[in-house]
Order: structure tokens, then C-alpha cells, then sequence
């Protein structure tokens, strides 16, 4: 066996069968999670988390490094550059079934803040705005979710006669509208104001109702509904009321 004046080569040989000191740093911190998972701080909770995905590496310092630029779990996991490893990916779609089935599970007015939570993850860390909505039936339960329409970086257009067309097909009573903000401000444009009232306006002859809009920023959502900003068109409630006295009933879309 060659040295070299310093015994670097030996060095290197017994350096390569120590483990990692990080190893066993990760494996206390297991240990303290199952122990009491609620007890640790975001930055160790991540840490622990990229060692799934990065068995090999230390990830204490990347952990710190991810959540002091994005200020927050959320904001790691949904704006992030974790968003292009498979395995983030993987806990985003298993999170998404398992909101979707709480949601399916009751009627949605007791839901609301489940809804939020889905949308959040479904949508939160997209590039370009995109409308989904609800579609519920006369007990508030949910009968389909659907993406109708995909725009650009900040905006994003929804046809009434789109909308219409869908809400005779999944025979709806009820809808909740959902689109997100890319700019992560998520009060509504003037555009997005108006867009909610015509939509309003055209579902009276159907007798659908558009219980909220949701609008997901990078860190909030604003909801039509809490903020009062839905039945707030011209004559919409006398509109609704003259309706309903004529006993109207369901009728064929028109193109708007």
C-alpha cells in the first residue's frame, strides 16, 4: 500500500468506512418524530421529509435554506423546485384523493375550508390561471369536480354558455367556482368581478345557484361569499324572486 509524505491515502480508506455523521442525526430525529411528531419544528420536519427523497445527502442545511427563501411548509411545497421531484408529486396527488373524499363525504356548506385546502393544492403552484368548478346538487353534494378552462399568466376566460352547457350535463343545482392567481394576490381584478355577476345573471333561467367563487393566491384564498361580493347585480334577487313566482322551470342553454 503506496502514502503519500501526509498518510493521505490511508486517511481516505478509514474516512470511507465511517458512516455519515448525518446518519445518525437522522436517525434521533426519527426517532423524536415517532416519538411525537408534533413537537418538531418546521425546518426538522422538512429535513426529514427530503431525507425520503434524498437518503444520502444531509438535508439539514437545504431545509433551512427552502424555508427561509419561501417562508413557509406551504410555500415549499407548492412554489418551490421540489414541485419536479416525482416524490413531491406523489404526496401532492395522494393529499389531493384524500381531500376529495372528505369533500365527497358531506354536504359542501360544511366543507368550505376543505375545499379551500383542495384547491390550494390543486392549484396553488400552477404558472397560468385555470378555472375549476364544483358541481353539486340540490343537497350541496358534491357530483363532479372539472377543470373547464386553462388562460394565461394572469388571466383566464370562462364562457357562460361553457358553463351552462356543463351544468345540464352533471344536472347541477349548485356551483362553486375556483380559479387561482399566479401574481399570488388573490383579490379579485375588476374582470374577475364582473365575470361572477354575468355568470350570476345567466344561471337565473336555470335556477343554479353560484354558492362562492374561490380565488387561490400564493398564500390565501378570497371567497366571494365571505366578502359578500355575490348577489350584488342589478335586479338579481328580484330577478330570482319574479322567476321563481312564475314557477319557471329548467330550460335549453342559448348562446350567450
Amino acid at each position: 500500500m503506496k502514502h503519500n509524505e501526509f498518510g493521505m491515502k490511508e486517511k481516505k480508506e478509514k474516512i470511507g468506512r465511517e458512516k455519515p455523521l448525518y446518519l445518525g442525526h437522522r436517525q434521533r430525529l426519527k426517532e423524536r418524530f415517532l416519538k411525537s411528531p408534533q413537537t418538531l419544528p418546521d425546518y426538522e420536519l422538512l429535513e426529514l421529509f427530503l431525507g425520503i427523497l434524498y437518503p444520502r445527502k444531509d438535508m439539514k442545511p437545504l431545509a433551512k435554506k427552502l424555508l427561509e427563501a419561501h417562508e413557509s411548509l406551504s410555500g415549499v411545497f407548492f412554489q418551490s423546485e421540489l414541485l419536479s421531484h416525482w416524490g413531491v408529486v406523489c404526496f401532492h396527488e395522494i393529499a389531493r384523493r384524500l381531500l376529495i373524499r372528505k369533500i365527497r363525504q358531506a354536504p359542501i356548506l360544511n366543507n368550505i375550508e376543505k375545499v379551500i385546502d383542495y384547491a390550494y393544492l390543486s392549484m396553488g403552484h400552477l404558472a397560468q390561471e385555470e378555472f375549476r368548478i364544483f358541481f353539486l346538487n340540490k343537497k350541496y353534494e358534491l357530483i363532479q369536480e372539472e377543470t373547464v378552462q386553462t388562460g394565461t399568466l394572469d388571466e383566464v376566460a370562462l364562457y357562460p354558455r361553457i358553463l351552462m352547457g356543463r351544468c345540464l350535463t352533471f344536472n347541477a343545482a349548485n356551483l362553486i367556482l375556483i380559479h387561482n392567481h399566479p401574481s399570488g394576490d388573490p383579490h379579485p381584478s375588476k374582470a374577475d368581478i364582473e365575470l361572477t355577476r354575468a355568470l350570476e345573471v345567466a344561471l337565473i333561467p336555470f335556477q343554479i345557484r353560484i354558492l362562492d367563487h374561490i380565488i387561490i393566491g400564493k398564500y390565501a384564498a378570497f371567497s366571494f361569499r365571505e366578502e359578500g361580493y355575490l348577489g350584488k347585480s342589478a335586479n338579481l334577487q328580484k330577478s330570482c324572486h319574479a322567476f321563481e313566482s312564475m314557477g319557471g322551470e329548467k330550460s335549453a342553454p342559448e348562446t350567450i
